[in-house]
């Protein structure tokens, strides 16, 4: 029988052998692995810093105004490189994806240089660049062509498929010019890309307007948006077809320009090109938006579009006072100035503005027929007539007694006159206010009869034609005695520094003569009626402040012990 050893005897060669054999197993497997890892880190450690080389050439170009991206830059070189890159001779560069760039691009170079020069220090190397970064060598390059590339509204010459995409199609107005700069940077990892000739690579690109003052390339340019040149307001009358047409214009950088309009007026249309015509349909104002578009931005102006209805009378028939000035406008709607103005039937003494249609009196018009039929005719500048016909009437009115000059009687004394009329429609009729006491007025206009009261009276003579039109004057009567009652004070005697009519101001406090009568037997007494608010009359003293503008007619009435009366009668006006 085997001895057991004991229990600190180690392990048995067996064991050992077998502990070996599997830490080499499992040491193997870490070589592999850690090889494997490294492999993958030094690869991803490449591609970061190629990516981070890549994107720094990228903000290189964009800080470049467009037209300095091939400064230098000779032909010889430029078609040079972009061989290389066809050829698939620089190592880690045959790539599918650059093969398809290359076919839409071709060697952009310094126009200034030529097309066969060498590059004469170029702003972007036309040889690789040796970067080190951590002991680890890159090569960047500068790969530089043009082509073409749709910018702004008007793509109708492209191609649906064709839209964003640079490609060596030429068409000036609607392709712009275009720099692509493809940046490559490559590395050696013969692990990580042996499947490229141990040469790693990262390629991008980037696209720079070739246009030097393109704004979106040179940060240092700011953009103009086209400026267009408004027309102004227009005027155009219904039916009426446009004189000419209306041609927009604007001042732009960044041509192709195409225009839209906001607002026209009915039956009027517009092409992109800026050109409106047509008939306006319908009278109104119009507010018209125009809108200039170029390559980089819109701009836009205001202005409005009168559509005049046609031309228009609406004359109401007229009556005027005989012996006033005459000034009528004809009323007129629509139609486009200037207006030539003509009229018939126009009363003696009146005529028709041939440039305004205001209807005046050459003379004041004493006694004109009654009725007048007119007839006005305006034709427009765009010889669009129009007529209306109205009346004229010339109102009935007094023509005797003036009433600037007032009447002179005497008390006792027999009076008989004829007042006369003029105007309107004969016969008259006639009555008449506040008349003298002992006077009477005939519907024939007659005033007779023997003078009892006195001292001033406002006569209201009142006038009717047989059409029942009726006018009225207010006439003064000044009756004067020796004896019996009478007023004296207020005087209606006028003189430089008195006038019987008083004229006041609204809020200012009235300085008035004191009342005073003579002739009278016992106490006189004294009445009104009409005076303004905030006027009083007490005993003989009229005071107080109006307070109502306005025009007042006043009687003051004087009443002595025996009954006898004496008025006067005067006009108050109070003004503002």
């Amino acid at each position: 029988m085997r001895r057991i050893p004991p229990s600190d005897a180690g392990f048995s060669l067996v064991e050992t052998l077998t502990s070996i054999a599997i830490i080499g197993v499992v040491m193997t497997a870490l070589t592999t692995f850690f090889v494997s890892t490294t492999t993958t880190l030094n690869t991803q450690r490449g591609l970061q810093t190629a990516v981070r080389l890549a994107h720094d050439g990228v903000d290189l170009v964009k800080s470049l105004p467009g037209a300095s991206i091939v400064a230098g830059r000779g032909g010889l070189d430029a078609a040079r490189q972009l061989d290389e890159l066809k050829a698939g001779t620089i190592p880690g560069l045959k790539l599918p994806s650059l093969a398809n760039l290359l076919a839409t691009m071709k060697p952009a170079f310094d126009s200034n240089l030529g097309v066969l020069a060498a590059s004469v220090a170029p702003a972007l190397p036309v040889v690789p660049e040796l970067v080190t970064v951590n002991n680890a060598g890159f090569k960047r390059y500068w790969f530089v062509g043009s082509c073409n590339m749709p910018l702004g509204n008007d793509l109708t010459a492209v191609a649906a498929d064709k839209l964003g995409v640079c490609s060596l199609l030429s068409l000036p107005g609607i392709l712009v010019p275009f720099y692509r700069v493809i940046v490559a940077v490559t590395w050696n990892n013969d692990r990580g890309c042996a499947n490229t000739g141990g040469v790693c690579s990262y390629v991008t690109q980037t696209m720079v307007s070739a246009m030097g003052e393109d704004p979106i390339f040179n940060p240092s340019i700011t953009v103009t948006p086209p400026l267009p040149d408004n027309p102004g307001n227009q005027t155009d009358e219904v039916t009426v077809p446009m004189v000419k047409p209306l041609t927009l214009t604007a001042t732009t950088a960044y041509p192709p320009l195409a225009w839209t309009v906001e607002g026209l007026p009915p039956g009027l249309s517009y092409t992109t090109a800026g050109v409106i015509t047509g008939t306006p349909t319908t009278a109104g104002s119009y507010i018209v938006r125009i809108v200039a578009t170029d390559a980089m931005s819109t701009n836009d102006a205001s202005f409005t579009w009168t559509v005049a209805a046609l031309p228009a009378l609406a004359p109401t028939a007229q009556t005027w006072d005989p012996g006033t000035a005459v000034a009528y406008q004809v009323p007129m709607t629509g139609g486009i100035a200037p207006n030539t103005w003509t009229a018939t039937g126009l009363p003696a003494g009146l005529v028709i503005n041939p440039t305004t249609g205001v209807i005046s009196s050459t003379k004041t018009p004493m006694a004109a027929a009654a009725n007048s039929s007119v007839k006005v005719t305006v034709v427009d500048a765009n010889k669009k007539t129009t007529n209306a016909t109205f009346q004229w009437n010339w109102k009935v009115a007094v023509q005797f007694p003036n009433p600037s000059t007032p009447i002179a009687l005497t008390k006792g004394t027999y009076y008989s006159g004829q007042v006369m009329g003029y105007g309107g429609a004969a016969p008259y009729t006639w009555a008449a206010d506040n008349m003298p006491t002992g006077l009477a007025i005939d519907s024939a206009g007659t005033v007779s009869g023997t003078m009892n009261g006195t001292t001033r009276y406002l006569v209201t003579l009142k006038i009717t034609d047989k059409n029942g039109v009726t006018n009225s004057t207010l006439v003064p009567v000044n009756v004067s005695t020796t004896t019996g009652l009478r007023v004296t004070s207020p005087s209606f005697v006028e003189t430089a520094i008195w006038k019987p009519d008083l004229t006041s101001v609204k809020g200012t406090a009235i300085s008035y003569p004191t009342l005073a009568a003579t002739g009278g037997t016992g106490t006189v007494t004294w009445a009104q009626t009409g005076l303004p608010g905030g006027v009083t009359l007490s005993g003989t003293k009229i005071s107080g402040t109006p307070t109502t503008a306005g025009t007042y007619p006043v009687t003051l009435t004087a009443t002595d012990g025996g009954g006898a009366k004496s008025v006067f009668m005067f006009v108050w006006t109070v003004t503002t």
